[in-house]
């Protein structure tokens, strides 16, 4: 998380560790770096999950939820990036990847995340995500949420085959027999290549007064159109957990130009927001319990750019510590930072969306703490 100069940074780092004395120059780190593999950065994330998922999760009704979802990423404007990932924008100048993940909406992790050339379509990629989940070790009862963009009756299939259950919204159109369904919970079966797949239609309206349609594999009888309702809208945490990467962890502000460089940044970012995540995991009931006898409002949870910010330099120096008391003392320090200065939580608040929006890289209102 490089915010200032490369320079000023690499001084910090050395007074960090207690050697004033050694200097390194911007050109001599940047030729150090490219010798880092950033597969290696990726098994750092990699290794996160691992950890997580054998320490235990919360499910919904026995099934661990995900939520796949992409965005677009912008680069350094430089002309070997825009080689690699293509653009976006005006006259297809401004170098652009596209991005994509794997996120655990009950637990706050990115099992999953990909950096793609924009010319890789979300489909492809959502299926690259499912085979990574049916690979990871703790693979069992699994869900995955999909907005409108993702359905198909090839990625139908592949759900099927790979045993994984899914939730999907459709546009109009995607079947007219779909369209043509009344409100309510029905049962149909949908033909792909001389197989017939049995699926469940949900409809209902939005507060607005569209329709929503929403296509399943669950066939849970306890399961109706209020339970498929709710568990839809519990795919919106992906679409924060892209504000908190772009706003809060600035993952486009990019700390070198070369195609290694932003996938070690990439990969380094969805790693220090997994671990934001765990330590907001463990610091959540001693917020619970600071609070019991308040009678507050709302509930309260961990404010996350203030996680941001306490976790900044304080977890470098925790990773550092070779003193077990040392570093669980650091530790200790960012937890107790996240615990006493935590945010309400207002359930179904709403804000229009804004059709002329402002177009800022950073927001000040969203800036991580310095």
């Amino acid at each position: 998380m490089v915010r200032q100069s490369t320079q000023t940074a690499l001084d910090k780092f050395f007074e960090l560790l207690g050697k004033d004395d050694i200097h390194m120059s911007q050109q001599s780190f940047s030729e150090a770096r490219q010798k880092l593999r950033w597969e290696a950065c990726r098994e750092l994330m990699d290794a996160s999950v691992r950890d997580v998922y054998s320490a235990g999760f919360s499910t919904w009704h026995g099934y661990r939820t995900w939520a796949v979802d992409g965005s677009k990423m912008q680069l350094p404007s430089d002309p070997a990036l825009l080689e690699v990932f293509g653009a976006a924008g005006r006259g297809k100048s401004a170098a652009t990847a596209q991005a994509s993940c794997l996120y655990d909406v009950l637990n706050g992790i990115i099992a999953d995340a990909r950096l793609e050339p924009m010319a890789t379509d979300e489909r492809t990629i959502a299926v690259k995500h499912l085979c990574h989940l049916r690979s990871l070790e703790t693979f069992g009862k699994e869900l995955v949420i999909l907005d409108r963009g993702y359905p198909s009756a090839e990625l139908i299939e592949l759900f099927q085959e790979l045993d994984v259950r899914f939730l999907m919204r459709v546009r109009k159109k995607f079947v007219l027999d779909m369209d043509a369904m009344p409100l309510g919970d029905h049962r149909y079966t949908m033909a792909v290549k001389r197989k017939q797949l049995p699926i469940r239609v949900v409809k209902f309206l939005l507060p607005g007064g569209e329709t929503e349609t929403l296509i399943t594999d669950l066939t849970d009888k306890r399961m109706g159109t209020d339970a498929f309702k709710a568990l839809y809208f519990k795919r919106w945490p992906v679409e924060t957990k892209y504000n908190e990467l772009k706003h809060m962890l600035e993952i486009e502000n990019f700390s070198g130009r070369t195609k290694e460089s932003v996938y070690q940044d990439f990969y380094i970012t969805a790693y220090l927001s997994n671990m934001i995540a765990v330590a907001a995991n463990e610091t959540q009931p001693l917020i619970d319990d600071i609070r019991e006898d308040k009678d507050n409002v709302y509930n309260y949870k961990v404010n996350k750019n203030h996680a941001v910010g306490a976790f900044k330099d304080r977890f470098i120096e925790a990773m550092l510590e070779p003193n077990p008391r040392k570093r669980f003392r650091v530790v200790r320090r960012i937890l107790f930072l996240m615990a006493f200065h935590p945010t309400p939580s207002r359930p179904n608040r709403s804000v229009p969306r804004n059709p002329n929006p402002r177009k800022a890289n950073f927001h000040f209102n969203q800036k991580s703490n310095c």
